[in-house]
C-alpha cells in the first residue's frame, strides 16, 4: 500500500565506477549505512558503473555525500581516447514509500 512519507527523507543515488564501488560500499558499511546496489547502463551510466541507492534524513545527507566522495577518490583516465569516468551523485526528495 502506498503511503506518503511522514518525515522529510532524501533519496541519494550514487553512480560509482566499478573500480571504486567496493571502497564506497566498505565505507558505507563501516558507518552502518543501509544501501541497495543496482547495476545499470545506458545514457550517462556507462558500462562499468554501479548505482548505490540510499534513503536518509536531510541532516545526514551531507555526511553521506562526504563519505562517498572520500571513498570514491578522483577519477583517472584509463586510456587517452576514453572520457574520464567519475562518481555522479543525485539527491532527490522522497515523497512516497511503497512496500508490498
Amino acid at each position: 500500500m502506498a503511503q506518503e512519507v511522514t518525515e522529510a527523507k532524501k533519496c541519494i543515488l550514487a553512480v560509482v565506477p566499478e573500480t571504486r564501488v567496493q571502497r564506497v560500499e566498505a565505507r558505507l558499511r563501516h558507518q552502518d549505512r543501509r544501501y541497495t546496489r543496482l547495476t545499470a547502463q545506458g545514457g550517462f551510466m556507462r558500462r562499468g558503473t554501479t548505482v548505490l541507492m540510499l534513503v536518509a534524513s536531510p541532516g545526514d545527507v551531507e555526511e553521506i555525500l562526504q563519505e562517498i566522495r572520500g571513498a570514491a577518490g578522483t577519477a583517472q583516465r584509463p586510456a587517452p581516447h576514453e572520457a574520464e569516468v567519475g562518481t555522479v551523485l543525485f539527491v532527490l526528495p522522497l515523497t512516497l514509500d511503497m512496500r508490498f
